[in-house]
């Protein structure tokens, strides 16, 4: 089979097509036959050597790589069949590697079936944002009727974390730029905020403060002020911190839901009702991963870059 890898830390370029072996499952695992995967910061900070410092236990060639679609070519003990159409997730620095191949072996716990009719290539840029955004939601247990802020909801987390909670009967205020205003609001954003300075816009909405708030925009310190006493924050890098006494505060780690069968079949399920909508910037080859990468790093795309193993 073929794999997207990498033998040293570099510039996109390091990036090349390998042959390797096909994968044979484990108890436990299913084998799937890759139809995309995706170009995530993850991905980026794997190969330019950001992570070098948890890779060092690896042997190359290194494989990133962390959501991906496809279908199930092996079930093994799973009872999946062959031929299912699925998302999933998986943890790269590992040594087996991640979603960049044409075939990977997974844990049946980090695959989730889908409806046939959903686009594959479509579907792989939804699950590593979606499964982020569902776990902080799942952390802030708000109900029906209650408000959530949502920072930085342009964004792939944001995005995502709007669509979850309006899925949930959450009231949804989010800031954002005024040229991603419309785009926003398609998400199902209730309340659009300025991007800066949105106090007194958010407390005409909520004048007690909200309920929660997913920090997609790493302004949470800041901002903490607007959520009610007792309410609760997300932080989405374990290096920010919100740090306000009168919250329940978590910083969210997407590896901690790896194996989240049931979270990840709501999303899967949400993907085919049109209740997550994929965000695709451009779909590539695989052996057209250097520009991937490129692209990626240079920044400006509302969405992700695919790379498919179906071209």
């Amino acid at each position: 089979m073929h794999a997207i890898t990498f033998t040293e830390f570099g510039a996109p370029e390091v990036l090349s097509i390998t042959d390797l072996p096909d994968p044979t499952p484990a108890a436990g695992e299913v084998v799937v036959k890759v139809s995309a995967t995706t170009v995530n910061p993850t991905d980026l900070m794997m190969r330019n050597g950001a992570q070098a410092g948890m890779m060092t236990d690896l042997t190359p060639p290194y494989i990133a790589g962390m959501e991906f679609s496809g279908t199930i070519l092996n079930g093994g003990d799973s009872g999946m069949a062959e031929g299912t159409p699925v998302i999933g997730v998986l943890n790269p620095r590992t040594p087996s590697g991640g979603s960049y191949a044409e075939q990977i072996a997974v844990s049946a716990k980090s695959v989730a079936p889908l409806s046939g009719d959903v686009d594959l290539e479509g579907a792989a840029t939804v699950p590593m944002n979606a499964l982020t955004a569902a776990l902080a939601l799942d952390f802030l247990d708000l109900k029906p009727g209650q408000s959530i802020l949502i920072t930085g909801g342009a964004g792939m987390l944001g995005g995502s974390a709007i669509q979850l909670a309006k899925a949930a009967g959450l009231t949804v205020l989010a800031n954002v730029a005024d040229k991603d205003a419309d785009m926003v609001a398609g998400f199902g954003a209730d309340h659009i905020l300025p991007r800066n300075d949105f106090e007194d816009a958010l407390r005409a909405i909520a004048p007690d403060g909200v309920d929660g708030m997913i920090d997609g925009a790493l302004i949470g310190q800041e901002v903490s002020p607007l959520i009610r006493d007792g309410g609760g924050a997300v932080s989405l890098r374990g290096t920010y911190k919100i740090d306000d006494p009168r919250l329940r505060v978590l910083n969210v780690s997407v590896l901690k839901g790896m194996e989240d069968t049931a979270t990840l079949t709501r999303i899967a399920d949400l993907i085919g009702s049109g209740g997550l909508k994929p965000r695709v910037a451009e779909i590539l080859s695989y052996r057209d991963a250097v520009k991937g990468h490129q692209m990626t790093e240079a920044g400006g795309m509302r969405g992700r870059v695919v790379l498919s193993f179906d071209r």
